[in-house]
């Protein structure tokens, strides 16, 4: 992207001053922007309030006497040719329209008014949507979500959903999820994914960028834009609309030509674009490369409490194409110091479920994740802490102090691991959604939150870990043919 469209997008994401048409005491955009940054340089529009939450609300966006580079449009269709008129004429840079009751009706009046828009703006004023969350930005205020947490990080989003615009939200408190920058563009009548590809791929705040997407109306140019990101940083996308059904909701939801399925995966392919499967590979992906050096290879370690979950886990893992190398006698032998032979398995997966409740003395599981990480083979390691039920079983009201013992014991083992070693390093803490037990839900939060605090990506399921690592592998298969 050329230094002139990088100043010009980025004047969307960094506005001087922004407003919203459509200001209501009852709108999001209006709670979500007055709780950010940008309050003191936000200005409410409409006519048919005096003032919203105690600001004053103008009649038009022209009787504004300041500069205003980004509006907020959320107004009935068939208000929004005026407002944006209105924009035009008082300079603003970007819109974002949220309405939606245009070309993704598939009927023939929104068809006819998203192309009176297109008409309007086109040369005039840079547009994101109709039909779509818009713009979030922690580091400038820009939001869409009351329940954002607006810290800034380094994940940037492009979703052509509003709906996955606010899942990447929410992942910020129930995940940790931290982002640079997030776009949600609907039909994108103007500012389209490539122009969002090339902004993030040069913008020094992102070092990764998680794509979601249905359709394009320009494949030459997405594939340039792909290939441009690709070549600079890490990019993980989800492809909505890969069969039949989806390509018909898909063309419903944002009037998006989608195409099929194969030619997508083979353009992702030879684009350099890791491609997953559903919304929580792309949460996960997406999160592990913001935190994690690649693998170095695809052999994989489990660190369990089970014997038979060792079994599956190894099934798992090689379907997902990732390989369960034995350990080396050398390693086997110093394991077998600490790790009682009644009731376990020294072999990879490793069961050694005794350690998982030792909290104080020699030979506890930050010994055991030391011993694993200096095996050439493995190149990632997870551990399988899904043992919280049995403790407040165990222990009752004294879990809390036992359980940040064992925790700060393991995760010594996980940083050297992952800092020493260099091994990708995914712990999964799983909670049963139908528990009615308070005191399991309130150590795996507890739990969760020191992994987090120290860096660790954490994810709720075995599944999820593996496919989370056979990813970060085909990233790194991809980085060694680049």
């Amino acid at each position: 992207m050329n230094t002139a469209k990088f100043e010009e997008m980025n004047s969307i994401f960094f506005p001087r001053n922004a407003a919203v048409i459509g200001a209501s005491p009852k709108d999001n955009y209006t709670y979500s922007l007055l709780a950010t940054k940008i309050r003191d340089r936000l200005y409410f529009v409409n006519p048919n309030y005096g003032e919203v939450l105690g600001r004053k609300s103008y009649a038009s966006i022209l009787d504004i006497d300041v500069p205003i580079d980004y509006a907020v449009i959320a107004v009935p269709a068939q208000f929004v040719l005026g407002a944006v008129g209105d924009c035009i004429g008082k300079g603003v840079k970007g819109v974002h329209i949220f309405t939606s009751g245009f070309g993704e009706t598939g009927l023939p009046e929104g068809i006819r008014l998203e192309k009176k828009l297109a008409d309007l703006v086109k040369g005039k004023i840079r547009v994101i949507g109709p039909n779509c969350m818009g713009s979030y930005c922690p580091k400038s205020g820009l939001s869409f979500n009351p329940a954002s947490t607006n810290v800034e990080g380094n994940i940037g989003v492009i979703t052509q959903s509003g709906t996955f615009a606010q899942v990447f939200v929410y992942a910020g408190r129930t995940m940790n999820m931290r982002i640079s920058k997030m776009v949600s563009y609907g039909n994108a009548v103007d500012l389209d994914c490539p122009d969002f590809l090339e902004y993030l791929a040069d913008d020094p705040d992102t070092s990764v960028i998680a794509l979601y997407i249905e359709g394009i109306k320009d494949g030459k140019r997405l594939r340039a834009a792909l290939e441009y990101a690709a070549g600079k940083k890490p990019l993980v996308a989800l492809k909505g609309g890969v069969t039949g059904a989806g390509v018909r909701v898909a063309s419903s939801h944002t009037g998006s030509l989608a195409g099929a399925g194969q030619t997508w995966s083979t353009m992702f392919k030879q684009s350099g674009v890791v491609q997953v499967d559903d919304v929580d590979d792309l949460l996960n992906t997406a999160k592990t490369m913001s935190l994690s050096a690649i693998p170095s290879g695809n052999g994989v370690s489990i660190v369990t409490y089970s014997g038979g979950f060792a079994v599956v886990q190894s099934d798992m893992c090689v379907k997902a194409g990732l390989q369960v190398p034995q350990f080396s006698q050398k390693a086997i032998d110093e394991l077998r110091k600490f790790v009682p032979a009644a009731g376990t398995m020294i072999g990879n997966p490793l069961d050694s479920w005794q350690l998982f409740y030792k909290y104080s003395g020699e030979g506890r599981l930050s010994d055991v994740l030391r011993i694993v990480s200096g095996e050439k083979q493995i190149h990632s390691i997870i551990l399988q802490f899904d043992v919280i039920r049995f403790m407040t079983l165990m222990w009752g009201q004294g879990a809390e102090e036992k359980l940040e013992a064992i925790a700060g014991d393991f995760l010594a083992g996980c940083r050297y691991a992952r800092d020493e070693a260099g091994r990708l390093v995914i712990i999964t803490i799983s909670l049963d959604p139908y528990t009615d037990n308070e005191m399991e839900r309130s150590l795996s939060v507890f739990l969760r939150k020191m992994c987090e605090e120290e860096g660790f990506h954490v994810v709720p399921s075995l599944g999820e870990a593996i496919r989370t690592v056979a990813y970060m592998y085909k990233y790194a298969a991809i980085k060694n043919k680049s």
